[in-house]
């Protein structure tokens, strides 16, 4: 592509020895994979600072730079455009270079602290018994149809990498695209050139404040995405950031909005739950009609999701017929109110929550399902908004019957440290608690304290495959442990 054709929706302070006919062949942001005819987008970090590696990007074979500081030294040969905020520049050149893919599909994003992930898996579901094929781009892994490709560790990648796949998508046939789109990514300019038809709000409880600082700064990145949004915003009018949310909306957009929930105030809300452990029946009420439904994932909260998801096929003409065949066929989503099939006389759970109103919502939903003790086994994340582990500790002891304080993720802090902060706010409600530092004889002691009828939940670690400790990253398999844990119960029974 040439240079001027992919500079044309950028706001451009200055460029220096313009070259508008030079052939550029790649754009990268790490100058270690700079070379001939790159584009070199120079982005201010946390960590280290773009702008230090031109050179580097330049001697590998650069032909242009995009940088927003001034520089010491410009080489004759290379083309230097200025902009304010190169990172946000990144996204827009992203989209041109690949063709500005979202416009060729229908682009779903969804923010929240909680539910995006179960919410993108819903929408794939619905989507695909309808006969689309589907990108999802999450935390868990993206997909292009049933292809799995590698997320790099990020819910929401960089926006060069966002363009990319949903070029990739698009050439693999995709017409519709579910993406989680983290508050980070957000702030952060990362679907920055995403052409979204419809933007998605869950909810805003206490998370990532350790990175946003403030609630307010925390609720004005999730608010973005929504600006950004062409068809409709569907946004959880039972929350009360959502509603928030909804009054900014009205004010500052022209975008039509719809709000969803479980109080009949909402346009779209769900009525007379009847909760099972491999489901929900509920009544959906829309301003047409009223709708029998089974979801076929158990808990509260996903008909949260489920609602959400509903709307959003309802405006793009997905039959009723069809949304209720894949609510009552939606496979479980990974390490997401999921029931572990084990040979024991009690259930186990394992989910992902590691938010307060994530554990509580989980916890709320288990004791609505199940009818014996619950048995709980968290932790909280190390290098992490401290503030939270108290609150979850609370939660913890006020909706649990027994509660195991043990590791998840201590990065760079001592285990122990975390596990005595999340204690003083077990400590507040109950004194049925006991601590163990290694996750695995967390597990296993829980399992130990468990009755017939009881159930055992897993909470924090769902998907993930590894445990961050101070000097090294372990692998970590929630499924595997919990299995461990049941079979080394078993084995001692029997001796």
């Amino acid at each position: 592509m040439k240079l001027e054709q992919l500079l044309n929706e950028l706001e451009i302070i200055e460029i220096r020895n313009n070259q508008p006919d030079c052939e550029i062949k790649n754009i990268c942001y790490n100058s270690r994979v700079a070379g001939a005819g790159s584009l070199f987008v120079a982005i201010s970090g946390y960590v280290t600072d773009g702008h230090q590696y031109i050179g580097n990007a330049i001697n590998q074979g650069a032909a242009a730079v995009v940088h927003q500081d001034d520089l010491a030294d410009y080489q004759p040969e290379i083309s230097y455009i200025k902009v304010s905020n190169s990172r946000h520049a990144l996204g827009i050149l992203g989209s041109s270079f690949y063709g500005r893919p979202s416009q060729s599909m229908v682009v779903t994003g969804i923010t929240g602290t909680n539910g995006k992930t179960s919410l993108t898996y819903m929408l794939k579901h619905i989507f695909e018994t309808h006969g689309h094929k589907c990108g999802l781009i999450g935390t868990i892994h993206n997909l292009i149809g049933d292809q799995v490709v590698d997320n790099r560790g990020r819910t929401t990648p960089e926006s060069l990498e966002v363009q990319e796949i949903i070029k990739e998508m698009k050439d693999e046939g995709c017409s519709h695209l579910f993406m989680e789109v983290s508050s980070h990514g957000l702030a952060l300019d990362r679907v920055n050139g995403v052409d979204f038809d419809y933007g998605i709000f869950t909810n805003l409880t206490q998370d990532h404040l350790d990175y946003h600082k403030t609630f307010e700064n925390y609720f004005d990145a999730k608010a973005k995405l929504f600006f950004q949004v062409k068809k409709a915003n569907i946004i959880n009018g039972d929350d009360p950031w959502g509603q928030k949310l909804c009054k900014i909306l009205a004010e500052k957009s022209s975008v039509p909005v719809f709000t969803y929930g479980l109080n009949p105030g909402n346009d779209y809300h769900a009525s007379d739950l009847v909760f099972g452990s491999r489901g929900t029946a509920f009544t959906l009420v829309t301003p047409d009609a009223e709708e029998k439904l089974f979801l076929n994932i158990p808990g509260e909260f996903m008909v949260y999701n489920a609602v959400a998801a509903i709307v959003a096929a309802i405006a793009e003409a997905v039959p009723m017929a069809v949304i209720r065949e894949a609510l009552a066929t939606m496979p479980g989503v990974s390490g997401r109110m999921e029931i572990l099939a084990v040979d024991a006389p009690f259930d186990v759970i394992i989910d992902y929550a590691h938010s307060p109103d994530s554990l509580e919502k989980l916890l709320q939903s288990v004791r609505k399902i199940f009818t014996g003790r619950i048995i709980l086994v968290f932790g909280c994340n190390g290098d992490r908004d401290k503030e939270k582990r108290p609150i979850m500790g609370r939660i913890a002891g006020a909706n649990a019957d027994m509660v195991v304080v043990t590791s998840d993720n201590p990065a760079s802090e001592n285990p122990i440290d975390i596990i005595n902060a999340v204690v003083a706010g077990v400590r507040e409600k109950t004194d049925q608690y006991a601590t163990v530092e290694l996750r695995h004889e967390g597990i296993y002691y829980g399992a130990t304290l468990c009755r017939p009828g009881d159930v055992l939940v897993l909470a924090g670690k769902g998907h993930e495959k590894q445990e961050i400790m101070k000097d090294e990253t372990l692998y970590y398999n929630e499924w595997d442990t919990a299995r461990e844990a049941v079979a080394r119960l078993k084995l001692q029974s029997e001796n």
